[in-house]
């Protein structure tokens, strides 16, 4: 099954927010197993997702023993199965950065085997920008999945973020957007939304509505689905992934 990376070019555009709540969507298919790794040093994904504040262990402590990884796996209510990256200080995530650069194959390896098996969909949540874990996994990833905020910087970024030179890799995936944290009220949103939405045509899956379930959704630790079922973002999530099984030739 697919592995989906999930990336920014830069912070505050609500990636880990969009990678949690597409591995709920799509876990709510039963025929699917959904894997959610967290690539980012700031260990933020697993509170999206609902694991324990007091689980600190992650798979980047043991990053040469894959074998043992099944061991901080947290199983969610959602039915989500969460690799958390692990608490660290600095130097440490340093240290693993500079272990990928010289052994990619530390990380792309047993991510590539996860993702082989048939029943398992594998969504991973990278830190914003290049990074050495995203070096790792890029030429392994079925689809490069592109969290944009419809403002100014996106749009200036988007020509590097087409090519991949903002990921500083090529991109050898299916490349695919979402439009997030999207008001229709503003003067420039929509005007953005308008002119990257042209750009992108239907490598677009769709635009998600700022709305406060969404951060109401994190306090409490749940997907905004589960939060909110009526909420717009509920509805802006859902559409995004039908989309998204569909361009995996799932539907």
């Amino acid at each position: 099954m697919p592995l989906i990376c999930c990336v920014s070019p830069k912070g505050g555009v609500g990636k880990s927010t969009m990678a949690a709540n597409l591995a709920s969507a799509l876990a709510s298919d039963a025929t699917l197993r959904v894997v959610a790794v967290d690539l980012d040093p700031q260990n933020m994904l697993r509170l999206h997702l609902g694991v324990p504040l007091h689980q600190v262990r992650g798979f980047a402590q043991m990053l040469d023993q894959p074998h043992l990884w099944h061991q901080v796996g947290q199983r969610t209510v959602d039915g989500v199965t969460v690799l958390p990256y692990g608490a660290m200080d600095m130097g440490a995530s340093v240290n693993i950065s500079a272990r990928l650069e010289q052994a990619p194959a530390l990380l792309a390896e047993p991510l590539r085997i996860l993702a082989a098996d048939p029943a398992t969909m594998v969504i991973v949540d990278t830190e914003p920008g290049p990074s050495a874990a995203l070096r790792a996994i890029l030429p392994h990833a079925d689809v490069l999945l592109t969290v944009l905020a419809a403002d100014a910087a996106s749009a200036a970024l988007f020509a590097d973020i087409e090519s991949g030179r903002a990921y500083g890799h090529g991109l050898p995936a299916a490349q695919y957007f979402i439009i997030n944290q999207f008001d229709p009220m503003t003067r420039l949103g929509p005007r953005i939304a308008r002119s990257l939405a042209a750009q992108m045509g239907p490598r677009l899956l769709g635009m998600v509505h700022r709305d406060e379930y969404v951060p109401e959704a994190l306090a409490a630790q749940q997907s905004v689905a589960a939060y909110a079922p009526r909420a717009q973002a509920s509805h802006d999530i859902a559409g995004i992934c039908r989309k998204l099984l569909m361009a995996l030739g799932r539907r």
